[in-house]
C-alpha cells in the first residue's frame, strides 16, 4: 500500500515538474530578422506662443534577432558619419510645395536634401538566449526643419538593425503646420 501511495506521489510530482517547466519556458516568437515597424500616433506639440513646435512620433517595433541600436562608440564603417547606415533611424521630411506637389525638404543654405533629421536608436537587444524584439519607440522633431517653417508635410521612417538590415518604409498623414 506504502509503495503504491510513493509511486502515484511521485507520478504527480513529476506531471507537476513537467508543467511547471514548460510553463517557465519563454514563448519563441517568429519575427524575421529584418525589422518591421508602424505608425502608432503622430502628436503636434504647441509652446507658449501656440505656433508647432514639435512633432512626435509613436511606432512599433519588431526584431527576431534583435539586433536593434547602436552605441556611441559604433563609429567606424558602416556606421560612420556621412554612411547612409551612421543613423539607424532615418526620417525624411516630405515638404508640399506651391504647386502642392511634395518632394524632399531642401536645406535653402546649401542647397542639398535636409534628409539628415535622422536619430539613433540606442541598443535594445535583450539579454539571453531568446533576442526577438518588440515595443515603441518615441521620436521628437522639429516642425521647423531647416529653419523653413514649411506648411504642409508628411513623414517616411525607417530602422535599420546592426546586421543592415532595412525595415519596411511607413509615412504619416500630411501634418498640417502653425509657424
Amino acid at each position: 500500500m506504502l509503495g503504491k501511495l510513493i509511486i502515484q506521489t511521485t507520478k504527480i510530482i513529476s506531471v507537476f515538474i513537467i508543467l511547471a517547466t514548460y510553463a517557465c519556458k519563454p514563448e519563441i516568437v517568429g519575427y524575421s530578422n529584418v525589422p518591421e515597424i508602424g505608425l502608432i500616433d503622430v502628436n503636434v506639440i504647441e509652446n507658449v506662443l501656440a505656433k508647432d513646435s514639435v512633432i512626435q512620433l509613436i511606432i512599433s517595433y519588431r526584431d527576431g534577432d534583435g539586433d536593434i541600436g547602436l552605441t556611441d562608440s559604433d563609429t567606424v564603417a558602416p556606421y560612420n558619419l556621412g554612411s547612409p547606415y551612421a543613423h539607424n533611424l532615418p526620417i525624411t521630411f516630405m515638404v508640399e510645395d506651391a504647386n502642392g506637389e511634395f518632394a524632399e525638404l531642401v536645406n535653402i543654405t546649401n542647397g542639398r536634401l535636409y534628409g539628415n533629421n535622422h536619430s539613433r536608436v540606442p541598443v535594445i537587444t535583450p539579454t539571453g538566449k531568446y533576442k526577438a524584439i518588440s515595443g515603441k519607440i518615441k521620436i521628437n522633431l522639429t516642425a521647423n526643419p531647416a529653419a523653413q517653417s514649411p506648411a504642409s508635410v508628411y513623414l517616411e521612417i525607417q530602422l535599420i538593425d546592426r546586421a543592415l538590415n532595412v525595415s519596411n518604409k511607413i509615412r504619416t498623414e500630411v501634418i498640417n503646420l502653425k509657424h
